[in-house]
């Protein structure tokens, strides 16, 4: 298979997927936390060990996500999404009835959610990029990923309402996804909660791992809670 992808641990699935420029060891510490769980993490393609051709959409890592499901013929799972991650799980949270269950952290439905400091960023970095594209695969890479960020994604709020599973917004109060956006995900999202983590920036299973692992947690626990 094109896309990679490492199972660990026995239990109820969670599949998580990581965000732009990273891979599955974003999760590496999560793992240690989420006992009980079978965690199945994947490199998203362009990503990691995963292909690094064909299209770069995440309409297509939303089907290289169908795709491994289907290898592991799992009937029902959880996602935790993390950034270009989220995107991919509001997406699959519109198509795939199988998903019980879903996080989604520092999250954005369209590219002018992202606050113009970032943005700025990105086009900078682009630029710089440019003159090493000629001759360096991963500089090409790089960019194309970059251009991933602000080219997509453009989800309207109203097909969020396709989505009628619990889902936790995780977000940090210095985000660099607009505040705006991550309510109105929430709002739009029928069964869900958004926590907004104190004085926290974009990357909460890096910087401000504590906090945001209590949340998931509990989530988790009160999602799968025997009744």
């Amino acid at each position: 298979m094109d896309i990679y992808y490492k199972v660990v641990g026995s239990g109820y699935p969670i599949v998580c997927l990581h965000g732009n420029g990273e891979d599955h060891h974003i999760f590496d510490e999560m793992i240690h936390e989420l006992k009980g769980y079978q965690m199945i993490l994947i490199d998203s393609r362009y990503h990691g060990k995963s292909i690094k051709q064909g299209e770069l959409s995440y309409q297509q890592m939303m089907k290289d996500v169908l795709n491994v499901i289907d290898e592991l013929k799992i009937e029902a799972y959880d996602l935790i999404g993390f950034s270009d991650g989220g995107i991919v799980s509001l997406l699959l949270g519109m198509n795939d009835v199988r998903i019980q269950n879903m996080i989604v952290i520092g999250t954005n439905t369209k590219p002018q959610m992202i606050k113009p400091m970032y943005r700025f960023f990105d086009y900078l970095q682009m630029l710089c990029l440019l003159p090493f594209c000629l001759y360096h695969p991963q500089a090409r890479r790089t960019f194309q990923l970059i251009k991933l960020m602000e080219t997509e994604p453009f989800i309207e709020y109203k097909d969020l309402e396709k989505i009628k599973i619990p889902v936790l917004v995780l977000a940090g109060e210095n985000d660099m996804i607009k505040e705006v956006d991550t309510m109105n995900i929430k709002k739009h999202l029928i069964y869900s909660v958004v926590k907004i983590i104190d004085n926290a920036n974009h990357f909460l299973l890096r910087d401000y791992f504590n906090v945001t692992i209590k949340e998931i947690k509990l989530f988790l626990n009160t999602c799968h809670k025997e009744t």
